[in-house]
């Protein structure tokens, strides 16, 4: 891909800074529209007790850097109480989102960094009477927590945040739309990607829209995009900004 192209990411405000970064030395242009707006979730009763008896979880999974970062929030910081169990990182930026603050007992797969890699782990294969805390926001897939389960896990929820609609200006990005003048959308969920279309995908610009080249973080979101009707979709090798960069730069024929 050419200099001065424009690239629209989509991350969150407080997440885009290094992918912005990355996409300025490449000589193109971040344009900023955040799709997903993070913000914290009010705790239930059976929430705060979780988060009071942290400790007696043999295993707390962390799902995001977002988790992470809202659950020490939630217990102010004191990691103390984390270096009592063993905490899983569900991907790279959450691994990166505990090392900084200081959590030493990380597991984490050498490769893969998603649900199906931490269920491939040796240390995930026996879990008969364990206890296991699943930190993550709103909603989001089952599949974890299903397959802990099977393998003999009790396995509880601790949802710290909730995704919303952003409210923003579109009328820069329907103007690139219109002149043709976007060259690729990175996107990181499929939450993103449907927040994605409904902000824009309106009238004509739907028609706009599907044609720009689309970066996304795997293959179920791949899916997602075929079924929204994006026509050029390349899979970034893993979800790291620097991925969807490579991507980008290495995978424009891909489909």
């Amino acid at each position: 891909m050419q200099a001065g192209k424009n690239i629209l990411v989509t991350r969150p405000d407080h997440q885009s800074e290094n992918l912005c970064r990355l996409i300025a030395q490449q000589g193109w242009q971040a344009i900023r529209f955040p799709v997903i707006d993070i913000q914290a979730k009010p705790l239930s009763a059976d929430d705060v007790a979780r988060i009071q008896s942290i400790e007696q979880y043999q295993k707390v999974f962390f799902v995001s850097a977002n988790a992470v970062n809202f659950a020490l929030q939630l217990i102010n910081g004191k990691i103390d109480r984390l270096q009592k169990v063993i905490c899983v990182a569900v991907g790279k930026a959450s691994y990166q989102a505990l090392s900084a603050y200081g959590i030493s007992k990380v597991l984490v797969p050498q490769q893969g960094f998603n649900s199906e890699a931490i269920l491939a782990m040796q240390e995930m294969q026996e879990l008969t009477d364990q206890s296991c805390l699943v930190i993550r926001g709103e909603g989001g897939r089952e599949l974890l927590a299903e397959s802990l389960r099977r393998r003999g896990a009790t396995v509880d929820y601790l949802q710290v945040y909730k995704r919303v609609l952003p409210v923003s200006d579109t009328c820069l990005i329907r103007a690139h739309l219109q002149h043709k003048t976007l060259d690729a959308i990175l996107i990181y969920s499929g939450d993103a990607l449907k927040n994605l279309v409904q902000m824009l995908a309106h009238g004509d610009m739907n028609k706009y829209l599907l044609k720009v080249t689309l970066v996304v973080i795997s293959q179920r979101v791949k899916i997602i995009a075929k079924k929204s009707g994006f026509k050029n979709i390349i899979v970034a090798a893993e979800a790291s900004d620097t991925a969807m960069v490579n991507a980008l730069l290495n995978g424009e024929e891909c489909g």
